[in-house]
């Protein structure tokens, strides 16, 4: 079996300049973990919801840190009022984020021809849950793990419909 037959054709995108709370307003709606980037037709880059998660903890380790050496109190002795005082920071330093700070800029293209096999094991060896499908320099698709998962599924569905 190959990619093309497993892969999601609509593929939803976001932009470089996108708010990071615009990238994720687009993955709930749409019930996914990640999507590519792109300006205009180009791709250019890959963002996660694993990526977000990252910057909101670069984000609290920068105020943490810098906070931590100019207060007079140990870190354990936080009160809810500088708990409320980290979060609102951490809310503005993300409201002026875009999608182009997060996202991942080394792309991972498959071919829509490349077996299955192929492509879980670029998945695993790369780390990642989701492959861009290019052909003729156009992204045609996006193949993610658990699309993987149902194409390597249907053969086996497919034979034990047949034995019963």
């Amino acid at each position: 079996m190959k990619v093309a037959q497993v892969m999601q054709r609509e593929v939803v995108s976001v932009r470089p300049q996108d708010t990071i709370r615009h990238l994720d307003e687009v993955l709930c709606r749409h019930r996914i973990t990640g999507v590519p980037v792109l300006d205009g037709e180009q791709v250019v880059g890959v963002v996660s919801r694993s990526d977000v998660v990252r910057q909101l903890e670069v984000e609290r380790s920068r105020f943490e840190g810098s906070s931590w050496y100019l207060e007079p109190f140990d870190v354990e002795d936080r009160t809810p009022a500088h708990e409320l005082e980290v979060s609102e920071a951490i809310g503005s330093r993300l409201a002026r984020l875009r999608v182009h700070h997060l996202m991942a800029k080394e792309i991972l293209l498959i071919d829509p021809e490349t077996s299955l096999p192929e492509a879980a094991r670029a998945m695993v060896e790369q780390r990642v849950h989701r492959l861009l499908v290019m052909a003729d320099g156009k992204l045609v698709g996006l193949v993610s793990s658990l699309d993987l998962l149902r194409g390597f599924a249907a053969p086996a569905a497919a034979s034990d419909a047949q034995g019963t």
